[in-house]
């Protein structure tokens, strides 16, 4: 009998120490990285202007969106006079695209009506090709989330781009 009593107790300890983790853990936004990487390096000089489309797929995801996307088809990046515009949400509008070595990125971020949207773009530059990844951050209503995709975009030729 003293066996299931100590064995009992045990298991009471258990399950209040997992409850204040959970709870405890509820309050910090359960431990998940929401951050968005930040545009690094000195502004880009050498980009010739252009629009790239491709598909994108995801390669992680932190937090529960509303909808499944494991794919971005027609994903674009337009560049102008070394500013991008680009992304699902608008925070990539007119950003500027900073240069560190071979590597390009441009961040945004937006705040419309309590949601928050940070969006994050790295490449590089290979012929009429563009070697992407594109992070976005999304939290409104107290629900977040981050999608990572990544794949290639491949430059318009049809406009005269």
């Amino acid at each position: 009998m003293k066996n299931i009593k100590t064995i009992l107790i045990a298991v009471l300890s258990f399950m209040l120490l997992f409850s204040v983790s959970c709870k405890n853990e509820d309050k910090t936004g359960g431990g998940e990285d929401y951050s968005v990487p930040t545009a690094t390096g000195d502004p880009a000089t050498d980009l010739t202007d252009g629009n790239y489309t491709g598909t994108l797929n995801r390669t992680a995801q932190v937090g529960s969106t509303t909808e499944d996307m494991p794919t971005i088809d027609g994903f674009y990046l337009n560049i102008a006079g070394n500013k991008a515009e680009s992304g699902l949400f608008g925070a990539l509008a007119n950003a500027d695209i900073l240069k560190s070595g071979s590597e390009y990125s441009a961040y945004g971020e937006t705040n419309e009506e309590g949601l928050i949207t940070k969006e994050y773009i790295k490449f590089t530059v290979s012929g009429d090709n563009i070697a992407i990844t594109y992070i976005v951050a999304v939290s409104a209503n107290g629900q977040n989330y981050k999608l990572t995709y990544e794949g290639t975009l491949t430059k318009d030729t049809s406009t005269g781009s």
